[in-house]
């Protein structure tokens, strides 16, 4: 027994000893500390690996020999050269190039990829000669290297190296070209970087590398670069003119502008459209009287997005060019001219409505109420007011539900006032539908409802429900407080509509309001209604467990159907729980209920995915009556896996 437990505590020792090796070498920051674990047979390969990662921040050339060694053994190549690639000294690079020159396979790879981070412009003779091996994979890193190390000689064997038989070759060195263009042209040798993307745009490399060399030979070329995007402009080939759009869109130069605009009237009526939308994007002012033009005289396709481009980049005085298109008998051009109106941003662009709203005939009116109602232009509510008593029954029923939309508070008042004294059934729909929509936006909710409440006294008995249906649009407690009151009115019109509120009542607030007129046996006809109510509170609403739980008990203890009941066990299989497991065990029995009390019970098991008491219990009721062989199937696979 003693030399058992003398065994044991060596083997602790030696574990201990091990991890507290492991976990200074995660601390140190000195490098001949770092190198001395490295060289020690002692260290384990997780030590090593450790001291690679600090030798990457804290590493000096003292520690290059070392990690030379290291760089052509498959386990720690990865780990020495990610040591070796910070370091800022000659030595590395001597000993990269001195590996890559034995490295095969992965290593050479990973050797090839951090000369080219290092950019070791001495490598590129050992380099060059890798462009010809006959795996692709070395190709694709040797040119990688190329690409990165991007100086003259670099260049100059990756342009001729365009030239080579195999499509594979050439692909991988379009793309070490690309980055090395960037970088050239990111130093200032802007010239150089021009001469690389025109041999890449030009030589037979797979087509998505080509149009990256167009785009940066265009943008290398600044100003200059508008002959060359002429150029792409003309082509037939539908992939080079779209990057040519996209061009445009990035220089947001006058000159790209003007050769855009030149292009409108020359090309298809497709194309026209693109130059068009690119000409918005672009969001360059030159651009603009070229798409006024186009919304004013153009059609098809290309007036469309004239007109979509102009929501983006016009102003106030576009609004009437717009409101003469949104009147016009095509239905989708003037569906997208109101759409523009609604998303036309800048200065004054609202006063401009509202103006045009006050002077327009009755077609430009009519337009004018629906774009300032989904804008909610504030600065038209006067004139949206005085449209709201026209004689004309239209204007005055758009008008009537453009304030609905603009959701004042001093409008509700009015509207409330035209929903009792209007004769016009037309007008008591409009009204109603404004007032709804005023009290998801009004501002003093209380204020709005004790206003209604008021009104309620003296509203005839249909104008009264749609009051109640107001306030339940409108929530909060006095809201609330009067649509119970109403539920338990003598009228049985308001209590049909009352409990229909409360039982769509959108907060969980209605919940004790809902308990109470359940205990207070409400009609039969309105019971299940409220039953259910409260039970969708429970369901739907982040109230606390214990609250939900107490009214599941609640409704059990109410519900006298299977219906409602059911309802209570998808709100306790949704919301897990040991006390939730005990009500649907007491449901097992219970006729209509075995299904959904034996689902949820195993429901709830599999969520909790932990024994509480009475699983056992309730798991084995399940596999006795369960008459669903899956249901029965998935209990007793939790009974098997209980401790």
């Amino acid at each position: 027994m003693t030399r058992i437990l003398a065994a044991i505590f060596c083997l602790i020792t030696i574990i201990a000893g091990r991890l507290c090796v492991a976990e200074d070498v995660s601390t140190l920051t000195d490098s001949a500390k770092l190198v001395a674990i490295l060289e020690s047979k002692e260290s384990s390969d997780f030590e090593k690996a450790v001291a690679c990662k600090r030798l990457a921040v804290f590493g000096t050339a003292e520690a290059v020999p070392v990690l030379a060694k290291m760089l052509l053994d498959e386990k720690f190549s990865h780990y020495a050269r990610y040591a070796l690639e910070p370091i800022p000294a000659a030595v590395v690079d001597d000993a990269l190039r001195e590996a890559l020159s034995r490295a095969e396979g992965g290593v050479r790879l990973g050797i090839l990829n951090s000369i080219g981070v290092r950019r070791d412009t001495k490598a590129v003779v050992a380099i060059a000669p890798l462009l010809n091996h006959d795996e692709p994979a070395v190709v694709d890193a040797a040119a990688s290297a190329l690409g990165r190390i991007a100086n003259v000689e670099a260049a100059d064997i990756l342009k001729k190296s365009l030239q080579s038989e195999k499509a594979t070759t050439r692909r991988a060195v379009g793309d070490a070209l690309l980055i090395c263009a960037e970088i050239v042209k990111k130093e200032g040798n802007t010239e150089l970087a021009i001469d690389i993307f025109d041999a890449v745009r030009k030589a037979d490399v797979p087509k998505p590398v080509r149009l990256a060399a167009m785009r940066g030979a265009v943008m290398a070329r600044g100003d200059n670069g508008v002959t060359l995007l002429k150029e792409l402009l003309e082509t037939d080939d539908s992939g080079v003119f779209d990057l040519a759009l996209r061009v445009a869109r990035e220089m947001k130069s006058a000159a790209a502008t003007e050769e855009l605009v030149k292009h409108l009237g020359v090309v298809s009526e497709d194309r026209q459209a693109k130059i068009v939308e690119a000409l918005a994007d672009a969001g360059v002012q030159e651009a603009l009287p070229a798409i006024r033009k186009a919304v004013a005289e153009a059609s098809g396709a290309m007036k469309l997005a004239a007109i979509r481009s102009l929501a983006k980049c016009g102003d106030k005085s576009d609004v009437a060019l717009l409101l003469e298109v949104a009147k016009s008998s095509d239905e989708v051009v003037a569906e997208q001219a109101k759409a523009a109106l609604v998303s036309l941003q800048g200065p004054g662009v609202g006063e401009a409505l509202a103006d045009s709203l006050a002077k327009e005939d009755s077609k430009g009116k009519l337009v004018l109420l629906e774009v300032v109602g989904q804008r909610r232009t504030l600065a038209a509510s006067p004139v949206v007011r005085q449209l709201a008593a026209s004689a004309d029954p239209s204007i005055r029923l758009a008008a009537i539900r453009t304030l609905g939309n603009l959701g004042q508070d001093e409008d509700v008042a009015m509207l409330v006032e035209r929903l009792i004294t209007s004769p016009s059934a037309d007008d008591v729909a409009a009204v109603k539908d404004a007032l709804q929509a005023a009290s998801q936006r009004v501002r003093d909710r209380d204020a709005i409802a004790k206003m209604l409440i008021q009104h309620m006294d003296k509203a005839p008995g249909n104008t009264r429900r749609d009051l109640l249906e107001v306030l339940g649009s409108l929530g909060g407690p006095t809201a609330l407080a009067a649509v119970a009151g109403a539920a338990q009115s003598q009228d049985s019109s308001l209590q049909d509509a009352a409990t229909a509120i409360l039982g769509n009542w959108l907060s969980p607030d209605v919940a004790p309001v809902l308990w109470d007129l359940i205990q207070k046996n409400a009609a039969p006809q309105y019971r299940i209604r409220l039953i259910r109510g409260y039970i969708r509170v429970a369901r739907q609403f982040n109230v606390p467990d214990a609250e939900r739980l107490a009214m599941c008990r609640n409704a059990l203890q109410v519900s006298d159907r299977p219906d409602e009941r059911r309802l209570v066990m998808d709100v306790l299989r949704r919301n897990p729980s040991a006390e939730g497991l005990a009500l649907a065990v007491a449901e097992i029995d219970r006729p209509g209920m075995r299904a959904a009390a034996c689902e949820t019970i195993v429901t709830i098991a599999e969520k909790l995915q932990k024994n509480v008491p009475g699983l056992r219990e309730a798991l084995s009721q399940v596999v006795q009556k369960a008459t669903d062989p899956a249901v029965k199937a998935r209990a007793q696979a939790i009974l098997e896996r209980l401790p």
